[in-house]
């Protein structure tokens, strides 16, 4: 059963408001001395889980890219020449990106890029202060 729980917890931890729902919900399960009553409240829980995942079904990305922001800010510390003259290219933030295009850019180390959200889940990488965009797949 705690089992249940901790799995019943961790599907629903990328929904926070539901997430402490059930969370208040087990507890209040846990405090019912009756071990039948116990089970029944149990049950419930594991019944609006399902329905739960029925509801957002189909939707989980779409929900994930909601939160997520459409471009960040950051600061060049490193490019390295991959193979077929693509760059790759760290970040201040640790992520590293590679050029997917053959565009040739003067970028430099201490640079400040941004980095957005293009379509069908793509991204570009463009100076902040304006210029050319690379089209940037995230390797790290």
């Amino acid at each position: 059963m705690k089992a249940f729980i901790i799995f019943a917890l961790l599907i629903l931890s990328s929904s926070p408001i539901f997430a402490d729902s059930l969370k208040n919900q087990v507890k209040s399960c846990s405090e019912i001395k009756p071990q039948e009553g116990r089970l029944t409240c149990y049950d419930q829980i594991a019944n609006s889980l399902d329905q739960q995942e029925v509801k957002e079904f189909g939707q989980e990305q779409k929900r994930i890219a909601e939160e997520a922001p459409n471009q960040i800010e950051a600061e060049i510390v490193a490019i390295q020449m991959a193979a077929h003259q693509k760059r790759m290219i760290s970040l201040n933030n640790g992520q590293i990106w590679k050029q997917n295009d053959s565009k040739g850019v003067n970028w430099k180390i201490g640079d400040l890029v941004v980095v957005e959200r293009a379509m069908f889940g793509s991204f570009f990488m463009k100076p902040a202060d304006g210029g050319p965009k690379l089209r940037v797949k995230r390797i790290k």
